[in-house]
Formats: C-alpha cells, sequence, structure tokens
C-alpha cells in the first residue's frame, strides 16, 4: 500500500522487502520507525502501545504457541539466548493455556459478542 502512495518516488533496493520503511521506501531511522508504529496503531484502530510492550507480548505469544525458543530468538532478533529466555518470554504452563483457550471460546460466543 505504501508502494502505491509513493508511486514514482519510491526507492528501495531490489530484494529489499522491508516490514517499515521511510515514507518513500529504505530503511527506517529509529525515531521514524516510532512515529511509523504509531500511525499504524491508530490507522489500526487498536490501543496504542509501546514497540517495547510489542515486544514482549510476541515473545509471550510464541511461548504460548508453544515456539521453540531458538525460534524465538530469531523472531525477536536477539543475540543472546538468555534475553529471550529472561526478558521477552514470559512463562506460560498448562493451565494459563487452558485458561486462555476458555476465554477466547467465551468472547467467540454469539450470545456474548
Amino acid at each position: 500500500m505504501e508502494r502505491k502512495i509513493a508511486g514514482d518516488a519510491w526507492q528501495q533496493a531490489p530484494g529489499q522487502d522491508l516490514i517499515f520503511s521511510e515514507r518513500h521506501g529504505g530503511m527506517i531511522e529509529p525515531r521514524g520507525f516510532s512515529r511509523t508504529f504509531d500511525a499504524l496503531i491508530k490507522r489500526s484502530g487498536l490501543r496504542r502501545i509501546t514497540v517495547r510492550l510489542a515486544r514482549h507480548t510476541c515473545g509471550t505469544l510464541l511461548a504460548f504457541l508453544k515456539v521453540h525458543p531458538k525460534v524465538a530468538q530469531a523472531i525477536l532478533r536477539h543475540s543472546q539466548i538468555s534475553m529471550t529466555l529472561d526478558i521477552y518470554t514470559h512463562v506460560v504452563d498448562d493451565d494459563q493455556r487452558e485458561a486462555a483457550t476458555m476465554l477466547a471460546d467465551l468472547l467467540e460466543d454469539p450470545l456474548i459478542g
């Protein structure tokens, strides 16, 4: 969508498919990333969260899905597995998993909406 909006002004190297990019393509600066992230959150209509919280949520969801820690480490781009396991991956045991499943089922109930 962003490529279409930028049109001929789009400048991105071939094979450089970025999830977040500058307005006209290319790697985004850290401050620009925060602005882009905030704009995407606002556009989506979701409650605003920080990039840090989004990373923690991602780590926890990967643990919930029983994704191997080394895979989670690669997704979160940590150089040390200890960072992934100690800080970003909040343990989800079977009781918590079952409770989350029951909550999801309840929220999908058409009578509750």
